[in-house]
């Protein structure tokens, strides 16, 4: 995949500067990013990094992935890739005595509506527009978001999360394995969502290794211009 084609295939959402990601330890699990791009990274690049906000839907508006595969135990899906690198993931937690469960993924346009609905009656628009994407802008629509939590379920979607064992290694390791956490805490001004320790994007190994990298915790400032074609380029394999 050339560097102008994957460009003028992305869907760029800028941002007002690139939120720094903080110091982290060594990884645990030690994955290298893989010399051959994986099959959403080589078929589906533009879907894979397109970036998704309260400004920015998705398109079309009636979305749905062709691949979605349940996660066993759950009526949750997620696409077939996404749900192999989770396995990785969550086996890696496993090692480390950590337990992760699923407790959201794929949702279509109108599972989102509904959603949104929800929260707009009990809560009012303000605390709606914080918590819940309106439909169309929402990452679980792509099939590439999914929400974790720990299986004692202590924090369950509550932002303690990121302050228990798990939501610390998750924070930790998830680029090893694809993922970025999408509403990190301190990025509300950009992202317009409240922090979000247990919702991860699958973005791909390649693209959230470079992130983690460059320490560049948004994939929007990441896929932002000037310098998305040489990143995205880079990071996908497009050095010839």
């Amino acid at each position: 995949m050339r560097v102008a084609a994957l460009t003028c295939l992305l869907t760029l959402a800028g941002g007002t500067g690139a939120l720094a990601a903080p110091p982290q330890p060594a990884l645990l699990t030690t994955l290298e990013r893989p010399d051959e791009p994986t099959t959403l990274e080589q078929a589906e690049p533009q879907r894979l990094v397109a970036v998704i906000t309260k400004e920015q839907a998705i398109s079309p508006l009636d979305y749905e992935p062709v691949d979605l595969v349940t996660w066993p135990g759950t009526d949750f899906a997620v696409r077939a890739e996404v749900h192999d690198q989770l396995e990785l993931l969550f086996a890696a937690a496993e090692d480390e005595g950590l337990g992760l469960r699923v407790i959201s993924g794929y949702r279509s346009h109108d599972t989102q509506a509904g959603t949104y609905g929800w929260w707009l009656r009990h809560n009012g628009r303000a605390s709606a527009d914080a918590t819940s994407a309106r439909p169309g802008h929402s990452e679980h629509q792509t099939g590439l978001a999914v929400d974790v939590d720990s299986t004692s379920g202590e924090c369950y979607l509550d932002q303690c999360f990121g302050d228990t064992d798990e939501g610390r290694w998750v924070a930790r390791q998830a680029h090893a394995f694809g993922f970025v956490v999408s509403y990190p805490e301190g990025a509300r001004d950009t992202t317009g969502y409240a922090y979000e320790p247990w919702h991860l994007r699958y973005v791909g190994p390649q693209v959230a290794a470079d992130m983690h990298a460059r320490g560049i915790a948004l994939l929007q400032d990441y896929a932002s211009v000037p310098a998305s074609s040489v990143r995205l380029g880079e990071a996908l394999g497009s050095r010839g």
